[in-house]
């Protein structure tokens, strides 16, 4: 905008600011023109002075060479101004505010809607995320004794024929704790929990749930490096894949 309206620029701004806190607008503003109306241009004769006399004291203290035509001074910015032109800053934005204000409401009636069927979309996937981490508990604790064994089996064939039983089956056990992942699950499942408490809210929640699914990825990373079973394998494969859907909506929330 030009220079002496600043002001209306940061009203404005203050204004977009009331009904968006995150993303990026563009507002633009357009004046009409009435039709059969004469528009007196007036020359800013002060400003033309002070231009010529800087060119002058450049050229005489620099001994710089050339000279200020009118090519030169029509290229100084807001150096005609027209009758429109002469109103008030106030005036102005009495103009813009009723426009600007109807756009913003639509806007904001827009995004709601668009809110809505984005919450539900994440909450499906939450609910997908929430079936394959029930579904791993189940798998991890249906096969305990299997891994247990399968990591005795291992101590055994290191430890050779004449390894302590009880030696054995104490080194198998604490095998099969580090590859326990209850507690990764028990975090997702609160980081979902988490979630479902930010699309509730009606404060901006769109960078809190990016940290989030950040923090479910990890745990989702950590239960697929520990795991040695097939069908958990596959449903952390599930979670990450649905995680990176919401990831894609979060973006679009404010």
């Amino acid at each position: 905008m030009p220079t002496k309206d600043l002001e209306l620029e940061r009203r404005a701004k203050k204004l977009l600011e009331g009904k968006i806190s995150r993303g990026y607008a563009e507002i633009t503003v357009t004046v009409g023109d009435d039709e059969g109306v004469k528009k007196k241009l007036t020359l800013d004769e002060d400003m033309v002075r002070q231009f010529l006399s800087a060119v002058g004291t450049l050229k005489q203290k620099y001994s710089l060479p050339g000279e200020a035509d009118v090519s030169s001074v029509l290229a100084l910015r807001d150096v005609f101004k027209s009758e429109e032109e002469a109103a008030g800053a106030e005036e102005r934005w009495n103009l813009i505010r009723p426009a600007l204000e109807a756009a913003l409401d639509g806007l904001v009636e827009m995004r709601t809607a668009e809110g809505r069927a984005l919450k539900r979309d994440v909450m499906e996937k939450l609910d997908e995320i929430a079936k394959s981490c029930g579904r791993i508990m189940e798998s991890r604790r249906r096969q305990e004794g299997d891994i247990l064994e399968k990591y005795k089996k291992k101590v055994e064939e290191l430890a050779g024929a004449d390894a302590d039983p009880q030696r054995v089956l104490m080194e198998a056990a604490v095998m099969a704790e580090r590859s326990d992942i209850s507690e990764e699950v028990v975090r997702l499942n609160c980081h979902l929990d988490q979630m479902r408490l930010l699309l509730d809210s009606d404060a901006p929640v769109g960078r809190k749930m990016e940290f989030i699914t950040q923090e479910i990825n990890r745990e989702a990373n950590t239960i697929g490096s520990k795991s040695v079973q097939y069908e958990i394998s596959r449903e952390v494969v599930e979670i990450k894949g649905n995680l990176e859907k919401i990831r894609e909506q979060t973006a679009n929330i404010e």
